[in-house]
This record gives structure tokens, sequence and C-alpha cells, in this order.
């Protein structure tokens, strides 16, 4: 399941209002780049409880949110 263009430009920081409360804890949230062992990805980040969201992130969420990941 790809990302909806609006979501999809919300996560690229083009929206005007991009995340800016953590979910969990209602923490401010920060664009940056994150780096694993192959790859690197954009993310946000809260800076009190460390929650990380990235694209794949949203994408699953979304897909539960939908029914369509089911266990």
């Amino acid at each position: 399941m790809q990302l909806s263009e609006r979501q999809s430009l919300k996560f690229n920081q083009i929206d005007p209002d991009p995340p800016t409360k953590c979910h969990r804890c209602e923490g401010v949230m920060v664009f940056q780049k994150f780096y694993g062992p192959h790859e690197h990805f954009w993310g946000w980040r809260c800076i009190s409880c460390g929650e990380i969201v990235d694209q794949i992130i949203l994408e699953n969420r979304i897909s539960m949110a939908v029914g369509e990941i089911r266990r």
C-alpha cells in the first residue's frame, strides 16, 4: 500500500504543517536522517520518548487501521 499523495507530501516536509507533536507522548518531533548498515532514510523522531516514524511505519499503521494486515 502506498501513501496517498497528500500523506507523502506531508511526510517529505513539503506540507506546511509537518507533525510537531508525538502521538505517543505529545513531545516535539524533529525531522532527521537515520543511518543503517546498508541504507539511510529520513524520518521523524520525538526528542522526549524517542518514537521514530518513517514512511514504512506510516504505511503499516494505515494498513492496520483499515484491516489489511491480519495476524
